[in-house]
């Protein structure tokens, strides 16, 4: 018996987190003197990694997308000055490397990541001591890590993950983190889940996975042969759990099973209601 759990906005509310973080560096980058520009460059920056690394977890680099800032930035104000220079004939390889990136940007652009995560951390910090974690959500994982082993099962650097659980969830917690840039593979492929469950060693009728992702949660475990309870709204209002018949939203790409049609799926209200189902579930597979 196991119980997977996805992480993000499933156990924490990860783009609250996110948005949160990136707003305030753009209050840091206009507090440098830097301009009001910085949610532009970010998001250009973003857009450019996610689709150079696609379906891979450096994607999820923060600091590729600062370092990709600085270099907008930096490509911009040299379009600046060759426009001054043109008409001097001073444009020259000399001028354009005065303009390029520079040594001591190198400084700016790990500020830049350091800001991020204290603004990201601090958000964390903030958000746990509302009494839906301390009184709910948070002695409830605990009492189901003393029951089943747990695996956090994530699209996300190992770095970034410690960071957030170290920051969030409760001591006495016991679990096993598996990320994708461990794994070499993200959610839905099939390497990943074949290595989840390699690494819990179970037989995945046997297990169950919460998660808030269609795709990559729900439709790429119950692939293979896990069941799933999905959970679209981490604090949603009631306590339904519904199961899900038939084929819900398409699937495709590869290492995908197209057209796959869901077996042994529920959704959740919210995360302590699927928490609830899974335990119920889990204790009847052990009978």
């Amino acid at each position: 018996m196991a119980l997977f759990l996805d992480l993000d906005n499933t156990l924490l509310p990860s783009k609250k987190a996110y948005n949160y973080a990136i707003t305030q560096c753009a209050t840091d980058w206009r507090e440098r003197g830097l301009g009001d520009n910085f949610l532009e460059l970010y998001e250009l920056a973003r857009k450019q990694v996610k689709s150079q690394l696609k379906h891979h977890s450096s994607n999820r680099l923060r600091l590729l997308c600062f370092k990709l800032v600085w270099e907008h930035l930096r490509s911009k104000d040299f379009g600046k000055n060759s426009e001054i220079l043109k008409n001097t004939s001073q444009v020259s390889l000399s001028s354009q490397i005065r303009f390029g990136f520079q040594t001591e940007d190198i400084q700016e652009i790990l500020w830049m990541e350091e800001r991020y995560f204290f603004h990201f951390l601090h958000f964390y910090a903030e958000e746990k001591k509302k009494l839906s974690y301390k009184d709910s959500l948070f002695p409830l994982l605990i009492s189901l890590s003393h029951e089943f082993p747990i695996y956090l099962t994530t699209n996300e650097t190992l770095r970034t993950q410690l960071l957030k659980v170290q920051g969030f969830l409760p001591k006495g917690f016991r679990f096993t983190i598996i990320t994708s840039e461990e794994v070499g593979f993200e959610k839905p492929t099939t390497e990943f889940f074949q290595y989840v469950i390699q690494k819990a060693g179970e037989d995945p009728n046997d297990c169950i996975l919460l998660g808030d992702n269609w795709d990559d949660d729900i439709i790429g475990a119950s692939s293979h042969g896990i069941s799933c309870i999905h959970i679209p709204d981490m604090w949603g209002e009631g306590d339904e759990i519904n199961e899900i018949h038939g084929s819900e939203g398409s699937i495709e790409g590869n290492n995908r099973v197209p057209g796959a049609n869901p077996k042994n799926i529920w959704r959740a209200s919210n995360i302590i209601s699927g928490l609830t189902f899974a335990r119920s579930w889990l204790l009847e597979r052990q009978k």
